[in-house]
């Protein structure tokens, strides 16, 4: 067995990650009104031996946005998970732009109490913007691009202090002769002040059980990655290919080990979507079906000057290995075509767009059509994650290629649709990479923390 284990997770969303998967003829939609959907997300990460379960949370109401419709408050859905499972963690999400440090710490160490320490807090800054959360929360000013960062900085802070700082250990003495439950100042006040917080303290809930609840990064400007590398333990962070993806990867363990902290302890877990089948053809079949049912009446002048062909001349049913020469084609040629997209993703500016034509092609076949490309990239930029379409070995391939040749430490899998893809990953995938010697095959720890090996920070 390997010496380095991947680590692996799985999130739980009510129709699945993909916009557009919900239309296929074997995919439940009951999710959005169905609790036990997301439920079983849990009970099937369990049983293939998944370190957590990702449940994101969102603030904005945006009833048009498929993958923001109808969150679930994650804290109260990782509390009813943690109820019907005993080992797989649970990373639960707050915006420190519209959030409060006590009222999250106090969340936090409940939640962990209540799971045995298996909690995890995604922390993210403005990933919500969109929907109106400020019209929804009194109406408070949403913070600039500066301001969010040092606001979530001192949240995070606060945080901490209030987790790892009011009690001591041996706060509990339970002398009963002498009438004295808590032991003398074994309790202190955080008598925090800054920019954006005040907080007194103590916390009125007992120090988590981890010694240290695992904080998960997600962002890609400098003030955001340098923000993880000081207090984060784990980045999610968006897949770049093999080569951009290497770089990357070493650039953000420096900054990890600049602070004295061991680069190896701080995991980075890039997400990816999976269209997994027992074999290779039925994958590419329920993905054609996905990108196809994508309504497009007309492929926009701005994709084919990406791609530098001229679309009077070509079909957009034609192949395009026969119309795209990739030797020659600019590793950021879709880089003109981010507006249309969204401005929320231009980080993904830094992936090798040839690389991201050559793999679909690989996992689709070379009878790939223009107009499913033009899908393709419409899907892959705006999630920031690749889509892995294949058999077991197919997906077990790309898992050991990227963790071998260090571009990540796991993986975050998210199922395109419910039900069915998430069971034949754990049924199909996990026992590829167990035993290729890359993934435990019995639960190691009884905490997170302990699963995924981070540091205290």
């Amino acid at each position: 067995m390997s010496e380095r284990q991947v680590r692996l997770g799985l999130a739980a969303y009510g129709t699945g990650w993909d916009a557009h998967a919900w239309r296929l003829p074997q995919a439940t939609n009951a999710g959005l009104r169905d609790p036990s959907v997301i439920l079983d997300i849990a009970r099937i990460a369990e049983r293939g031996k998944l370190d957590y379960v990702f449940a994101g949370s969102a603030l904005g109401s945006e009833p048009n946005h498929l993958q923001r419709i109808f969150r679930w408050d994650n804290f109260i859905y990782a509390s009813q998970a943690a109820a019907i499972t005993k080992h797989v963690g649970f990373v639960v999400s707050v915006n420190s732009s519209f959030e409060h440090p006590y009222l999250t710490a106090r969340q936090v160490a409940t939640l962990d109490h209540f799971t045995g320490g298996r909690a995890a807090l995604n922390v993210v800054f403005g990933i919500d913007r969109n929907g109106g959360p400020d019209l929804n929360l009194g109406g408070n000013a949403i913070p600039d691009e500066q301001s969010k960062y040092t606001r979530g900085r001192e949240f995070v802070e606060v945080v901490n202090k209030l987790l790892y700082s009011s009690w001591d250990d041996d706060f509990l003495l339970d002398d009963r002769a002498n009438n004295q439950l808590i032991r003398e100042n074994s309790w202190h006040r955080i008598n925090h002040t800054g920019e954006h917080f005040q907080v007194r303290g103590p916390l009125n809930v007992p120090p988590p059980t981890q010694s240290r609840v695992p904080v998960v990064q997600v962002g890609t400007s400098d003030d955001s990655v340098q923000f993880g590398a000081d207090l984060a333990q784990v980045r999610f962070s968006p897949y770049l290919g093999v080569e951009r993806g290497k770089a990357e990867y070493q650039r953000i363990k420096d900054l990890v080990a600049a602070n004295g902290r061991d680069p190896e302890a701080f995991k980075i877990l890039p997400g990816a979507t999976f269209y997994i089948a027992g074999t290779k053809r039925e994958a590419q079949r329920i993905y054609r079906n996905v990108i196809n049912s994508q309504v497009t009446e007309e492929i926009p002048r701005a994709f084919s000057v990406a791609l530098g062909i001229d679309l009077s001349r070509v079909r957009n049913n034609e192949r395009v290995v026969d119309i795209i020469d990739l030797e020659s084609l600019s590793p950021t040629a879709f880089d003109d075509f981010l507006p249309p997209l969204g401005t929320e993703k231009r980080h993904i500016h830094n992936r090798d767009d040839r690389e991201s034509i050559r793999t679909l092609v690989s996992a689709v076949g070379e009878d790939l059509t223009l107009r499913e490309l033009y899908h393709h990239v419409q899907r892959i930029r705006q999630a920031a994650q690749p889509a892995l379409v294949g058999d077991a070995n197919t997906i077990a391939d790309w898992v050991q290629e990227n963790f071998e040749e260090r571009v990540l430490d796991g993986v975050q899998f998210f199922p395109p649709y419910h039900r069915g893809p998430a069971d034949l990953l754990v049924d199909l995938v996990v026992p590829e990479l167990q035993r290729r010697g890359l993934f435990r095959t019995e639960y190691e720890s009884d905490t997170l923390q302990g699963l995924l090996a981070t540091d205290n920070g």
